[in-house]
């Protein structure tokens, strides 16, 4: 089977998105209220967010579950989907660290370079400087799209724990990073709009518990509480999103790779 393109990919995850968007904002915003409860609170967000993924692909899978059929997979798996997430956060955070050094070495090179008196000299100090970042940010979103399924696997396949569904991503988007890339940057693009107007009405709310805080402290407060529920409802309307737009990228990958869809057909 050829693969999806990259703008059937993202028409399918907005479809998704929004003929069940009702259920999945109210899943993912009560995921966000958890985050408020430490540790505990953390595991069920991180749950909740994977059983929208798994919603998503039953849907692209054309085999539709209910919201308490998705729990009812995804909660014995609670603490996995914490333990990969953070998994995931220490993968990104000791790659940065190499990152950071070569980058390090090259600006410091580069400054040594600026340093010398001519043209040419400062030429090549500002192109080092240029090719260490973008080194550095394209080898991160690399790593980032190979990480990019991590969920789906614990969410949807059996005998999956906290570390295989990590192997599993990586397995899975093995020679398809650039599609991935591609998807996510058409994905940010559609998102943008949504983006600027949550910021905005952040920054509203930003200046309106500044101003309370030197004369109406309950001002402060209630703006406070607004500007929390407003960041989760932002959260809320982009997480769906994205998940569907996973859920497709990962029906896709397992269709060219092992024919999982004919076999869910049958």
């Amino acid at each position: 089977m050829k693969p999806l393109s990259v703008g059937n990919i993202v028409s399918a995850g907005l479809r998704i998105y929004r003929d069940n968007f009702k259920n999945y904002f109210k899943s993912a915003f009560l995921g966000y209220l958890w985050i408020l409860v430490p540790v505990y609170g953390w595991a069920k967000y991180s749950a909740m967010m994977g059983m929208i993924a798994r919603l998503a692909y039953q849907e692209v899978a054309e085999q539709p579950e209910t919201i308490t059929e998705a729990q009812r997979h995804v909660k014995p798996r609670m603490w996995d989907f914490l333990v990969a997430g953070i998994f995931v956060g220490l993968i990104i955070f000791v790659a940065i660290i190499p990152f950071s050094i070569i980058v390090g070495i090259v600006g410091a090179l580069a400054g040594f370079v600026l340093d010398q008196d001519s043209a040419i000299g400062m030429i090549a100090g500002v192109l080092l400087i240029i090719v260490a970042l973008l080194l550095f940010i394209f080898g991160l979103l690399w790593l980032i799209s190979r990480l990019f399924l991590v969920e789906l696997p614990l969410a949807v396949e059996e005998n999956i724990t906290a570390t295989s569904t990590i192997s599993r991503s990586w397995d899975l988007t093995k020679g398809s990073v650039g599609r991935i890339q591609l998807v996510v940057l058409i994905g940010f693009l559609i998102s943008v709009p949504i983006l600027l107007v949550t910021n905005i009405v952040s920054f509203i709310f930003q200046m309106i518990i500044g101003a309370g805080l030197e004369n109406a402290p309950s001002l402060a407060a209630i703006g406070a509480i607004l500007y929390i529920l407003l960041a989760f409802a932002g959260g809320a309307l982009m997480i769906p999103f994205w998940q569907s737009i996973k859920a497709v990228v990962y029906y896709d990958l397992r269709i060219r790779r092992e024919g999982v869809g004919m076999n869910l057909r049958k």
